[in-house]
């Protein structure tokens, strides 16, 4: 199966957001290497490297995630499911479809309530330079947001090419239908 159209404005964001980690994790190179260079020269670490570098970390992890989906880079097994008929890919295409806008609809609407919360009491880190949590907790929420609503299109996708008969996941994961009808 080819790879599902996404909306160029979701694949945009995604490689925004893909550049943004590797911009940010060159950040946290040169930080760490200024906090050693800084400790072994002058007896001294940069201030706030710890708080800085949490923050960067939860970043650069979520950031890319988007970008993963999107572009199809994420792992994917499908053993038992290419061995399936296609009523039973369809069945399991529509259970999938369920399972992640119920739990993408959960998990965004509990980001987006830490994040509100987080901007409403004015949260820190505990460190000495008490930066706002909340700048991550954005990342978090926009980077989930953006990750299932392009899973959800991907799978509402795969699932109307396996209602229409065309080609599946399961064909495109490498086993290919033969004019027997046999898979190989």
């Amino acid at each position: 199966m080819s790879r599902p159209h996404l909306p160029r404005a979701a694949t945009a964001v995604a490689t925004v957001f893909n550049a943004a980690a590797g911009l940010l994790l060159l950040v946290l190179m040169l930080l760490t290497v200024a906090d050693v260079a800084g400790r072994n020269l002058r007896g001294q670490s940069v201030l706030g490297t710890v708080d800085i570098s949490t923050l960067l970390l939860v970043a650069i992890a979520f950031l890319g995630l988007a970008s993963a989906e999107t572009g199809g880079q994420h792992v994917s097994v499908g053993l038992v499911e290419m061995r399936l008929g296609r009523r039973a890919r369809t069945v399991l295409s529509v259970l999938r479809l369920v399972l992640l806008a119920a739990l993408g609809s959960l998990i965004v609407w509990g980001l987006g309530e830490v994040l509100l919360s987080a901007i409403d009491r004015g949260e820190t880190t505990n460190d000495i330079l008490r930066l706002a949590t909340w700048p991550a907790k954005l990342v978090l929420f926009a980077s989930f947001l953006l990750f299932f609503a392009a899973a959800v299109a991907k799978e509402a996708q795969g699932l109307r090419a396996l209602r229409s008969g065309g080609a599946d996941t399961a064909e495109g994961a490498g086993t290919a239908r033969h004019e027997d009808g046999g898979r190989r």
